[in-house]
């Protein structure tokens, strides 16, 4: 399974939550790792946990009586920037979006880190932010060993202002490279222009040979949501179909449920509701039902806390990982005080992912507040 399975929180361009975008990633050399492990969040001690949950490392050490949630918060990404393991470098960059003041500061690093993954991550974020100081570094990056890094750079550069040729990505996502394809799209989505359109249309089911089905069906919903954020809303159609997959397509369900939240689509709440609520024998896996929820916390509805809060306390990390990123998408109290209690994790990546969470919801109460 892919290293880079769970991420945490979202570029609003790749947002993954434990079923995420594998592709779309790219995870260099790291790909040997076990994800079938479990963790416990109750003083479980290092040796008890197994040997694939131990290659993160030990838990991050915070004080949050002495630092407070949000700088205990900030002090667990900062150091998870700096960890060995890509994955947690990775989620730590996503996670920092919610404090635009570090932010910057980490990616300074990280636009040179040995990984193409994080390098990719990294670079997105110099663009979504404009950081316009970082454009030097990025720039040599449109030369970088991996295409997806390549992308990004036309990305972020543009963002920028800086004067970048983009026709490179319409070879990516012609090709038959599936990270390189998936992440095109992604920045041509992300790039507002809409006479990628036809592009985009073409690109649909092509040089897909060699990929499994699954994946190929991963791709062409990335397609689809960069059209519709192009302005081709037709092709929401295809994203809210992806709802009514079998269930054991839950990780293709899960991806359409947080595409539609992004895409900000009303029209998919209430099935949306559905597929967070259903119980007994019709309920779905935790990943599709806490993506469901997430999404309708975007779109505004009332999103039932309820289902990450039982995923919370999961012995499987991977779960508590999803559920501190839904938690900190609902402005509750109990959602408040699961995502500390989360801060303390056994698991550095739930750590990563509940720091975000806290910082989104800060950051969210001070937007409500008309605070800058």
């Amino acid at each position: 399974m892919n290293q880079f399975r769970t991420r945490c929180s979202g570029f609003g361009l790749a947002a993954v939550v434990a079923v995420p975008l594998l592709l779309a990633v790219g995870c260099g050399d790291t790909t040997e790792q076990v994800w079938s492990t479990r963790g416990d969040q109750n003083g479980a001690t290092a040796e008890w946990l197994d040997p694939a949950t131990r290659a993160m490392g030990r838990s991050i050490e915070v004080d949050l009586e002495q630092s407070g949630t949000r700088q205990s918060a900030i002090e667990i990404l900062k150091q998870a920037a700096e960890s060995d393991n890509p994955l947690l470098r990775a989620n730590a960059i996503e996670s920092l979006h919610y404090a635009p003041e570090v932010l910057e500061s980490v990616l300074q690093e990280r636009l040179a880190d040995e990984n193409r993954g994080v390098r990719f991550i990294a670079v997105m974020s110099v663009g979504r932010f404009q950081l316009k100081e970082l454009a030097p570094l990025v720039y040599p990056l449109r030369h970088d060993d991996a295409p997806s890094v390549r992308a990004a750079a036309i990305y972020a550069l543009t963002r920028c202002g800086e004067e970048v040729d983009p026709t490179p990505l319409a070879s990516m996502l012609l090709g038959d490279v599936p990270e390189a394809k998936a992440n095109a799209a992604i920045v041509l989505g992300e790039l507002g222009d809409s006479s990628a359109i036809p592009l985009l249309r073409r690109a649909v089911g092509r040089g897909m040979s060699r990929v499994s089905e699954a994946q190929a069906k991963i791709i062409d919903l990335q397609i689809a949501e960069a059209m519709v954020k192009l302005g081709d809303d037709r092709e929401l159609e295809a994203i809210r179909a992806t709802l009514f997959a079998p269930a054991e397509q839950g990780e293709l369900i899960a991806l359409a449920c947080q595409m539609l939240g992004r895409l900000n689509d009303a029209r998919a709440a209430p099935n949306l509701m559905d597929l967070a609520g259903r119980e007994g024998r019709r309920e779905l896996p935790a990943e599709v039902r806490m993506a469901a929820t997430m999404a309708l916390a975007e779109l505004g509805a009332d999103a039932p806390v309820t289902v990450p809060l039982r995923f919370a306390s999961s012995r499987d990390f991977q779960q508590r990982a999803q559920a501190a990123v839904t938690l900190g998408a609902i402005q509750t109290s109990g959602s408040a005080q699961a995502l500390r209690q989360l801060l303390t994790d056994s698991n550095p990546l739930v750590q990563i992912c509940a720091a975000g969470g806290v910082l989104r919801q800060a950051a969210t109460h001070r937007q409500a507040r008309g605070d800058s």
